[in-house]
């Protein structure tokens, strides 16, 4: 122990001696350890623990499957869900959860919250209790004793004041006298942190018998000793003989069952795997560039080294010495890395709108914790032994002779060192580059993403949702009639071009999808008929967003209940299902509607999915005179800012109905911002690393060739000596620099072509082998390097040859 204190106090005066060799390496290192503990609390919160539930590991999500048609992933009909609740041997509990939505009328204002239906058991499948009062029993899911609800701690707070009282009074919500009996700890939000109230989910018995409706979410907790593939299988033999029970509506459906924390945590598990091999790199980077200062440092210590060794010390005691110099130094790279994580975390949490970070699970945890500073300081030690332990067995093995020769130097060629440190300048640049790609890559799609055609124009549009209870608005008449007054109210107000209404708004988190069949045409067997996205439109709807009528007419004021049944489709849906034929003029029958066939009056533009791919769902709209909604997102088109129409919008509302409350209000912009604020971090964080391995790169093999200058100054001095001229010794230098280049350029082209197919999926319009940017971010790096290698070039030119030999 007093031989290692004695180790840490030299290894500390020895960085105290050289505050610039110190505070280069030190700065090195944080770069590339904050980089990595930024990774991994993002990791620690999105992927490893974005719920705090008891044993994660038994919570398993069950979704539903039709390969044959292209469903990957479907949410269960309330029918199959009550079959596999009855039958099933590897649960303890199967749950269902409902999103909803609840008007609160209480007080001046009414507002709407979001929340969910969900199975009395779920609190206690989950391991959960309330902070307040309780959650839901049993007896709360039996038909007529649904009404009552727990809240959020964020909504007792904001809206009721953070009341005792509360729990045991009733409140008004979706126009019905319900009980408020607990409110949960401030950090349970599940599904998602958008809930704010949860209600129980009661299915009558025609419910029970709905297998074509697919609008739940299943979940439950498996049984002790029970294996994730067993109580698959179990569910999946439940799923066959449904098949044979109900041909019509399950043909061809199965399911799978995927752990919780998986499937929260898809969308993490996309982009972490990029923005961890990032990290990766850059800290092997910054390892690299420490090693070769400590070898550059070891050299200018040859002679104490040698001297040491010489009159006796150990080899491995000098090993020991230099590795506790090179761990202060990864210490003191952690100590600053760490506050460059802390910087990080917050620009990573602020990242994404407010808005969206709802649907994220585990983003409302992402901070500096426990696990970050074990992991900075397990970092720290390992990176000190990766970049120390090279160098220090390198600077134990010098030639004691040549080394203790006063004024020591050799003509030659690089030696096995020199060696060394070109290979770490070959493996520099080839990380360097590696990472360049992958972040070109991904800026290249975030760019082609932002030019693409979304299938409308988001640009002065203000968008909100305004939804109607079926107990006051029990008539599609009065419906209809409700919608269509309002838009003319609106469509009146100064500062308005158009005002139309949708039932699901493009890149809104909301969806809705039918089967159909194409009349005229063979009846596909049951269970097979195609899908697609379903919508129901105002005639202005489409020139208020801007989707482009591509052939055909519009909705008009005629197509009302009265008139004969029509559709619009969009060209994913022309394209799909009449290829090389004209749409229009065609008709389809929707599945389980009797109504007459819908005659396809005319074909507009597709529009971009929420993911933002290429590819195009075909869809459908519905006149909303013909099918009527109960909830529908206004969309209105202004002439200037769209936000100040805010108040004036909802004084319309307010006087068509006082009780109804508007949800939702933003600019069309903004949802789409929303949508690609995920991708715009992912490539803002892959271009911060891409910069910093740029900079590391020209600052390694800038120190690199310096240094190998310095040490073949006599040689130079002798070529110059001898008649060399300047262009000659440019060229040795320069040439030199230029062959590890190449090396390093070539391994990092094959690396890079083997890694950033992980990317595949986050790109967009560009592929992972896109030849334009390997080749520019290729000669990006080569022209780097050349810069790098002619400063030290030009140096080694000018070298006056009576210095460089006065000591030989």
């Amino acid at each position: 122990m007093q031989t290692l204190w004695q180790d840490l106090r030299y290894g500390a005066r020895m960085l105290k001696n050289k505050p610039g060799f110190t505070s280069v390496a030190v700065m090195t290192l944080a770069l590339g350890i904050g980089a990595i503990v930024t990774i991994f609390s993002s990791v620690d919160a999105l992927m490893l623990r974005p719920f705090a539930f008891a044993r994660q590991e038994r919570l398993m999500m069950v979704w539903e499957t039709d390969l044959a048609r292209g469903i990957e992933r479907s949410e269960v009909s309330p029918g199959n869900f009550t079959e596999w609740q009855a039958q099933n041997r590897s649960f303890e509990q199967l749950i269902a959860i409902q999103q909803a939505w609840f008007d609160l009328t209480a007080g001046d204002q009414p507002e709407r919250f979001s929340g969910y239906r969900v199975s009395a058991a779920m609190f206690t499948v989950l391991g959960v209790k309330a902070a307040l009062g309780r959650t839901l029993l049993p007896e709360d899911g039996q038909p007529g004793r649904e009404q009552v609800a727990v809240i959020h701690y964020d909504l007792w707070r904001r809206r009721f004041g953070a009341d005792q009282s509360l729990v045991g009074k009733a409140v008004k919500l979706n126009d019905r006298d319900v009980t408020v009996v607990g409110v949960m700890p401030p950090d349970f939000n599940f599904p998602y942190h958008l809930g704010e109230i949860w209600m129980p989910l009661t299915l009558n018995p025609q419910e029970q018998q709905n297998h074509g409706n697919h609008y739940l979410d299943v979940m439950g907790r498996l049984k002790p000793a029970v294996t994730r593939a067993q109580a698959e299988g179990d569910l999946r033999a439940i799923a066959a003989r449904l098949q044979q029970t109900h041909p019509d509506t399950n043909h061809g459906r199965s399911l799978y069952v995927i752990p919780l924390n998986q499937h929260f945590t898809r969308g993490a598990r996309t982009a972490m795997p990029a923005l961890i091999g990032s990290a990766v790199f850059l800290l092997l980077i910054a390892c690299v560039n420490v090693a070769n200062l400590l070898l550059a440092r070891a050299t200018a210590r040859q002679k104490e080294i040698a001297l040491r060794l010489a009159l006796g010390a150990g080899r491995r005691r000098i090993v020991r010495q230099l590795l506790v110099e090179s761990l202060l130094l990864a210490l003191l790279g952690g100590a600053l890395g760490l506050l460059l994580s802390v910087w990080g975390i917050a620009a990573l949490a602020d990242g994404i709108p407010a808005t969206f970070t709802k649907f994220i699970p585990g983003w409302h945890h992402l901070e500096m914790n426990r696990p970050a500073l074990l992991f900075t300081l397990l970092v720290s030690m390992l990176t000190g032994l990766l970049f120390g332990l090279a160098p220090a067995w390198q600077s134990t093995t010098p030639n004691l002779n040549e080394t203790l020769k006063e004024g020591g130097r050799s003509s030659s060629g690089p030696g096995a060192r020199n060696r060394f440190r070109s290979g770490l300048v070959v493996a520099e640049i080839a990380l360097s580059l590696v990472l360049l790609i992958g972040a070109g890559l991904m800026i290249r799609s975030f760019v082609r993403m932002l030019n693409s055609d979304f299938g409308f124009d988001p640009q002065n549009v203000l968008t909100l949702n305004v939804s109607l209870p079926r107990e006051q608005y029990p008539d599609a008449t009065q419906r209809i009639s409700f919608f269509e007054q309002l838009l003319g109210r609106i469509a009146a107000l100064p500062g308005v071009a158009k005002a139309g209404a949708v039932s699901h708004l493009p890149m809104g988190g909301s969806s809705s999808s039918s089967n159909f069949r194409v009349v005229g045409r063979p009846e596909f067997p049951p269970g097979q008929r195609p899908h697609a996205d379903l919508r129901a439109a105002t005639p202005d709807y489409f020139e208020a967003i801007g989707t482009p009528l591509r052939r055909g007419r519009l909705f008009t004021a005629r197509d009302d209940a009265q008139a004969s049944r029509v559709v619009l489709v969009n060209e994913a849906f022309a394209a799909r299902f009449f290829p090389g034929a004209e749409a229009i003029g065609q008709r389809i029958q929707l599945s389980g509607s009797a109504e007459s066939p819908l005659e396809i009056i005319g074909v507009v533009a597709s529009i971009k999915n929420e993911d933002l791919d290429e590819r195009n769902e075909p869809g459908i709209y519905l006149p909303h005179a013909q099918r009527a909604w109960s909830g529908m997102d206004l969309v209105i088109r202004t002439i200037g800012d769209p936000t100040l129409l805010t108040a004036a919008v909802r004084h319309e509302l307010s006087a068509l109905d006082k009780t109804r409350a508007v949800f939702n209000i933003r600019p069309l912009q903004q949802v789409v911002n929303e949508r690609i604020s995920p991708k715009r971090l992912l490539t803002w964080m892959l271009g911060v690393f891409a910069l910093i391995a740029l900079a590391l790169a020209l600052a390694g093999i800038y120190a690199v060739m310096s240094f190998i200058v310095a040490q073949r100054t006599h040689e130079v001095g002798i070529r110059i000596a001898l008649g060399a001229q300047p262009q000659a010794i440019l060229r040795l230098v320069v040439g030199y620099g230029l062959r590890l280049t190449v090396i390093g350029l070539g391994l990092g082209l094959i690396g890079a072509w083997l890694l950033t197919r992980a990317l595949a999926p986050l790109l967009y319009g560009v592929t992972a082998t896109d030849p334009l940017t390997y080749a520019g971010f290729s000669l990006l790096l080569a022209g780097v390097a050349l810069l790098a290698c002619l400063l030290p070039a030009r140096r080694a030119a000018r070298v006056d040859p009576i210095e460089a030999l006065r000591y030989e």
